[in-house]
């Protein structure tokens, strides 16, 4: 360390003493590189202390009394008229116990920040985990378990579901034809729903209007399949459920294969609540071919110009061909009046 530029040429007098039997001595003391120095009047040196090991025996009084660091009985007094002598050396012990390690400080520094690095490892990651954990555990009759729940917690919104007897088989037909290797179920809604909701297990909640203002139930089914492409199969259903849950459902879902009723309530009413332009995109022109539906009849229900789905009325699969029908005209209109039974 070398002294202050401002103190670099500081002289003063004072008293020393080498020890505690030894004489007081009158002596000059000046401000040097790292050192501090005493003379007798004779200009001999009498002792050299460093700086970075001067100690004050009694901070904030005067006259100051120094000593070095661990040998108190060596003192140096200097008198008040010292002053900058003493305002000197005091800026030099500050600046070198500034650089000096502090360990304590350094424990506690490393505490605080292990304490923030688990705490963001929980907050950031944890979460990730669990759910990714959950979700590889699910077995698909847990989710199928799990999509029943939150079609029951969406009543409080929808309303019961529509049935009869006679025209469950009309539903069971479509999702035959469409889904013809998933165990899947349509509920339709008399309210809440404007097309298509799709959740865990492969079930998905209709809108009574897709089923009674359509001629042809060729409506009902792109809007079952474009949500299904958009929901990207039961696994990403389920997952979208986890990512509303919060960490601790999560976990109970994970240990004891039930989703809190809470989880399930928060996400009947967010899904039931977002707003999703329907789907338009050429991923949806192999999914229709691929069951055999045409696309015109989807792409008029959303614009009925056909201006804004022309993709799809161009690119219909089913152009030229006749493929069979999804549902006989007598099962369609009796699937039409669900909810008036």
């Amino acid at each position: 360390m070398t002294a202050l530029k401002e103190f670099e040429k500081i002289e003063a007098t004072g008293i020393w003493r080498a020890d505690q039997d030894a004489q007081r001595r009158d002596v000059i003391v000046t401000l040097g590189d790292a050192t501090l120095t005493m003379f007798d009047m004779q200009e001999r040196v009498l002792a050299h202390w460093s700086i970075p090991a001067i100690a004050r025996a009694n901070p904030g009084e005067m006259p100051a009394i120094f000593h070095p660091d661990g040998n108190p009985e060596e003192t140096l007094e200097l008198p008040d008229e010292s002053d900058l002598m003493v305002e000197a050396i005091e800026k030099l012990r500050k600046a070198v116990e500034r650089r000096r390690p502090h360990p304590g400080r350094l424990r506690l520094t490393s505490a605080i920040a292990m304490i923030a690095g688990v705490a963001a490892l929980g907050l950031f990651w944890l979460p990730g985990a669990v759910r990714t954990q959950t979700l590889t555990a699910l077995p698909a009759i847990k989710q199928r378990e799990i999509g029943a729940q939150i079609t029951e917690a969406a009543e409080r919104f929808t309303g019961p579901a529509c049935y009869s007897t006679i025209t469950s088989h009309g539903l069971k037909g479509i999702t035959d034809r469409l889904f013809p290797d998933e165990q899947s179920v349509i509920f339709v809604v008399p309210d809440g729903v404007r097309d298509v909701v799709v959740l865990p297990g492969n079930h998905y909640i209709v809108g009574r209007s897709l089923v009674e203002d359509f001629e042809t139930p060729e409506v009902l089914a792109g809007y079952l399949l474009a949500e299904r492409i958009r929901a990207g199969g039961t696994q990403a259903a389920t997952n979208a459920v986890l990512e509303t849950a919060n960490i601790f459902e999560t976990f109970r879902l994970l240990t004891s294969g039930d989703l809190p009723q809470s989880a399930a309530d928060r996400y009947a009413e967010f899904i039931l609540s977002e707003t999703r332009a329907p789907l338009t995109g050429p991923e949806l022109i192999p999914a229709f071919e691929a069951v055999q539906v045409s696309t015109r009849p989807y792409a008029y229900s959303i614009d009925v110009t056909g201006e804004s789905t022309l993709l799809l009325i161009e690119s219909d699969p089913m152009q030229g061909r006749n493929p069979p029908a999804i549902l006989s005209d007598s099962a369609w209109v009796g699937l039409q009046s669900i909810c008036e039974s």
